[in-house]
């Protein structure tokens, strides 16, 4: 059974019950039935014993006034007996040994005839006729009828009292069976729930586990192994959710990168245009002087160029580290290196009158995925620069946490003074689709990712907002 699946073990269990539930009815009709028969049957007792009864006292009536009316009667109740025998003879075959019913038949004839003679008797009596009754007394024959009678009366008596005992007998079997139907059936249906919901709950369980893990960012693939055929499906379907979702958070997150690097083109474009033009300035210089003695002089050209070159090339391998897809794998970085770096990207998106302040440790680092860590810091950053409207300030800075000489965590504040968000937007302002900014400035994706990738890393992320005053985003990651 317990290779079956869910369904056929629920059928399984469900015959099973029915089976015992059939079982304990049947036998407890068929007792019932027994039940029956005996009362019907200890009616037929019953009218037996109490017509013996009848019959005994129109027996002594006739012995004390010798009326012939008494005798009649006597009589009558004779044939009732006599006919109570004969119709359900089956019957006390079944209550009675065949000995003993053979001898109630003599009995009861012995009884009649006794009755005969001594009614003989007191006729001869009453006439003055002598009586030949081979020889028997008056004494005799009523002592003979009295035994027959009393031997009448005590099996009606005896044969009532089996039947009332086999009935109770009957009566408690019953209640027996009854109990130990409601127990089997209350053991069984405790098992078959048991051994079935310990299955069921141990699976939603682990489906529970993983879903935990995969809020956090851990698309971890559960392992199937053997079991029933419905919680192996689950499980694989719950697999193919996990790679589906995997898919698509990587194609949202890529996306909004995309949509991140449109908006940082014109500004990397600017950013380049002033060492590349540095570089042709001087190469022009250069190219005038070149016939010149100056040797000091060219050297200093020739330092710019190669200086404005790095830049540039700093910022073109930025923007290419930025932009290109990349498996998640955290390493260890200096932050206040990877603020720099994502400061590079977007400062030709800045207006000249926004001031991006760094306030970081030179050896502070975490352990963080470069290009999505890069990207929480672009987004916020930028978020930063259209809060301010062209003029204002952000600050960027960092500290250590922790007990001991040990850091437990890195705490990252970027802080703007611009208006700030209204108090109903702040508990909203992570949920997927949802922005303040106009209808075509914003996608409403990139808190709700940065939020993401910040869980990835085990972090939390947090905003304060005064209305009027400035925003402040605070990020919590493990420290390296």
């Amino acid at each position: 059974m317990f290779h079956l699946g869910i369904r056929k073990k629920i059928t399984y269990g469900f015959y099973l019950l029915l089976l015992l539930m059939v079982g304990s009815a049947v036998l407890t009709y068929g007792i019932v039935k027994r039940v029956e028969e005996q009362v019907a049957f200890g009616e037929v007792i019953e009218d037996f014993f109490n017509t013996t009864l009848e019959l005994r006292r129109f027996e002594k009536n006739y012995f004390l006034y010798l009326q012939e009316k008494d005798f009649e009667e006597n009589q009558l109740y004779w044939e009732k007996i006599r006919e109570l025998f004969v119709n359900n003879a089956p019957a006390l075959r079944l209550a009675v040994s065949g000995a003993e019913l053979e001898q109630l038949g003599k009995v009861i004839e012995a009884y009649n005839g006794q009755m005969d003679r001594l009614h003989a008797y007191y006729l001869n009596i009453a006439s003055g006729t002598e009586y030949s009754g081979g020889g028997r007394t008056q004494e005799t024959l009523e002592e003979q009828l009295r035994s027959s009678g009393k031997e009448l009366t005590e099996f009606g008596e005896r044969t009532r009292d089996a039947v009332k005992r086999k009935i109770k007998t009957l009566l408690k079997t019953t209640r027996k069976i009854l109990l130990a139907s409601m127990v089997c059936l209350f053991v069984s249906a405790l098992t078959i729930a048991a051994l079935l919901g310990r299955k069921v709950v141990n699976s939603l369980k682990l489906l529970e586990g993983y879903t935990k893990r995969i809020s956090q960012g851990d698309f971890v693939e559960i392992a199937v192994g053997e079991g029933e055929q419905e919680i192996r499906s689950l499980l694989t379907a719950f697999n193919r959710m996990t790679k589906e979702l995997q898919v698509r958070q990587h194609q949202l997150v890529q996306s909004e990168k995309l949509a991140a690097l449109g908006t940082l083109l014109s500004g990397v474009a600017h950013e380049l245009n002033n060492p590349l033009s540095n570089i042709s300035t001087s190469a022009q210089i250069l190219g005038e002087e070149i016939a010149e003695d100056n040797v000091e002089f060219k050297q200093s050209l020739i330092g710019q160029i190669e200086t404005q070159a790095d830049k540039a090339r700093d910022i073109v391998r930025t923007l290419l580290e930025f932009s290109r897809i990349k498996e998640f794998k955290k390493e260890k970085l200096l932050l206040k290196k990877l603020v720099e770096e994502t400061i590079l990207l977007i400062r030709g998106h800045a207006p000249s009158e926004v001031v991006i302040a760094v306030d970081i440790p030179e050896d502070l680092s975490i352990i963080v995925d470069k290009q999505r860590m890069q990207q929480v810091l672009l987004n916020l950053i930028k978020n930063g620069i259209d809060a301010v409207q062209g003029h204002g300030h952000i600050w960027v800075s960092a500290l250590g946490t922790g007990c001991g000489t040990g850091l437990d965590e890195v705490e990252i504040i970027i802080e703007d003074d611009g208006p700030g968000i209204d108090a109903e937007h702040v508990n909203r302002i992570f949920d997927p689709f949802f922005t303040t900014k106009d209808v075509g400035k914003g996608s409403g994706l990139g808190l709700f990712i940065a939020h993401d990738i910040i869980e990835w890393h085990g972090g939390a992320i947090n905003v304060e907002s005064r209305p009027g005053l400035g925003t402040t985003f605070i990020i919590w990651l493990p420290a390296a």
